[in-house]
């Protein structure tokens, strides 16, 4: 009895530690090589959310479905996956810049606070479980909630206002100013 309980036990182990490592592993844009320009680090697919929001509108999933055919609709319903998995390998792209970014301007700066690394920690693998569900859901072809996707957009947002307070506690910290700006400029 003992023996099947741990068993059991190790099996759930396993299977919840394998789940983590996949959900936790690094998005394919996150492998990228590094932009060399910090301007080019900016966030640049969240702030097409809006056009996104009103082209997958449900009315037109209502309207497809009731006056097109159905090969129009496969074919409508095609491209609309297409076009929600381009924008949602675009905000990955965004959050891995945003990521380096951070990742080089805490390096700059001695003093980074312990829970600031945590919450970096949090929202990173916030972001990668959400999207590899949303991504998921997409290749499923099921309708995608525009609620997930706006707040994975969020998650990058958020992601580029902590990139913005390290880069400003950078700047107050006289001592590493020098350092940074040789640093950021390579």
């Amino acid at each position: 009895m003992i023996a099947v309980v741990v068993f059991l036990a190790a099996g759930i182990f396993a299977i919840v530690g394998f789940v983590a490592w996949l959900l936790g592993r690094p998005l394919p844009e996150e492998r990228a090589d590094g932009e060399k320009n910090i301007e080019d680090s900016l966030p640049s697919h969240t702030q097409h959310l809006p056009q996104l929001r009103q082209s997958l509108a449900l009315a037109d999933r209502r309207y497809i479905r009731q006056k097109a055919s159905k090969e129009i609709a496969r074919t409508w319903r095609a491209e609309r996956q297409k076009i929600l998995m381009s924008f949602l390998s675009g905000l990955a792209q965004d959050f891995a810049r945003l990521e380096r970014l951070a990742s080089v301007v805490g390096s700059l700066s001695p003093d980074v606070p312990q829970p600031e690394k945590i919450r970096r920690a949090w929202l990173r693998l916030r972001f990668r479980i959400s999207y590899r569900v949303l991504s998921l859901e997409i290749a499923a072809g099921r309708p995608c909630s525009m609620g997930r996707l706006a707040r994975l957009t969020e998650l990058v947002g958020n992601l580029s206002v902590n990139a913005e307070n390290a880069m400003e506690r950078l700047e107050t910290n006289p001592a590493t100013q020098g350092s940074a700006d040789s640093q950021l400029n390579s």
